[in-house]
């Protein structure tokens, strides 16, 4: 059967458990795989671009929802945007007089900047976001491309009431594999490529 959306996971996970005492779980074992799988996927799939407005006089902005790791940020200005660099919120030296942002970082559940912002300033943050599926949100890109992670880490929260070894150790290995081979795409698709012509080359050509 197609896994696309959230009831499709949860009914291919159904399917695969073969126990209906455990059926009003599989939600419960979602949310569980999903967590593990915000920790250990760092993939293109996840990564997305969220508008952060910032009023002046502050220098600081909520993180936006589902955010778990910040990869950049821009400010943005009439003529385009300019990349901030990012400095540890521990080392980050906080000015109080109002100026327009030389650096970022995250501090808790924040962006903070190196001084408050002298007008209303909007930047982008590009950063990972949560994989959460639920009714409202029934589908996202890790399901369209890689329904079978979500459904072997589904399988794999469910091993503590399968009560067999070895089938959660199968469920376990299968997870490896298909995270091994995403691991693999995203990493071919970020290598840079040599480029080569069908041309030969020429004798003797300056």
């Amino acid at each position: 059967m197609a896994i696309s959306t959230y009831a499709e996971l949860q009914a291919a996970a159904a399917g695969w458990l073969v126990r209906g005492d455990l059926t009003a779980r599989i939600p419960e074992f979602i949310t569980l795989a999903e967590a593990r799988l915000n920790r250990i996927l760092r993939t293109r799939l996840s990564e997305t671009e969220a508008t952060i407005n910032v009023a002046g006089g502050a220098w600081s902005a909520p993180l936006p929802a589902g955010f778990t790791e910040p990869l950049r940020l821009w400010i943005v200005r009439p003529e385009g945007r300019e990349e901030l660099p990012f400095v540890e919120a521990a080392r980050q030296r906080a000015r109080t007089a109002r100026g327009e942002p030389a650096a970022w970082s995250v501090d808790g559940q924040a962006v903070t900047f190196d001084r408050p912002c002298e007008a209303p300033t909007t930047f982008v943050l590009r950063m990972l976001k949560a994989f959460s599926l639920s009714n409202v949100a029934p589908t996202n890109a890790l399901l369209d491309e890689a329904a079978d992670i979500y459904l072997f880490a589904t399988l794999c929260e469910a091993g503590p009431f399968l009560r067999d070894g070895e089938l959660a150790q199968a469920y376990e290995a299968k997870l490896q594999r298909a995270v091994g081979e995403l691991n693999a795409k995203a990493a071919r698709s970020r290598a840079a490529s040599r480029l080569v012509t069908e041309l030969p080359e020429l004798a003797g050509a300056c």
